[in-house]
């Protein structure tokens, strides 16, 4: 239970970070391409509003990086960090992004009681976006 309360104590001290001081994308362009990055990931989520379609290679499942992408550009990567994992006090060091990354815009950390496809367990979402919110929401 240690493991888990410090687990989430790091995420949402990531999610209420202070913004860094750039200006977040206004369109689409100049974020990465999904087929620059990871042309072998394959769908594993239709169109989710304000994130886009998933994209994962399936050797990253179920941790990831996940990416969504929304008209073939990389808006954020995200990871999933089952609840079993957090309570047996599982550590994920050097995550890779799979990707050079853009400037991070924002980063949410989300709680599934359910799960989610492809893992249908309790789990944490990590997504780290390149892309601000008012970009997101025209999507």
């Amino acid at each position: 239970m240690a493991g888990l309360i410090a687990g989430a104590g790091l995420m949402i001290g990531l999610a209420t970070s202070p913004a860094l001081a750039h200006q977040a994308p206004t369109s689409l362009e100049g974020l990465p391409l999904l087929e620059d990055v990871a042309a072998d990931a394959v769908q594993i989520s239709p169109h989710v509003p304000n994130m886009g379609a998933h994209w994962a290679r399936e050797g990253d499942l179920p941790v990831g990086p996940i990416y969504c992408v929304i008209e073939g550009h990389v808006v954020c990567v995200e990871y999933m960090f089952t609840m079993e994992a957090f309570e047996a006090g599982t550590d994920w060091l050097a995550l890779l992004p799979g990707i050079e990354t853009p400037p991070i815009s924002h980063i949410d950390v989300e709680f599934k009681a359910e799960g989610i496809e492809p893992n249908p367990v309790p789990l944490y979402q990590l997504h780290i976006y390149f892309a601000g919110t008012e970009l997101l929401d025209q999507h």
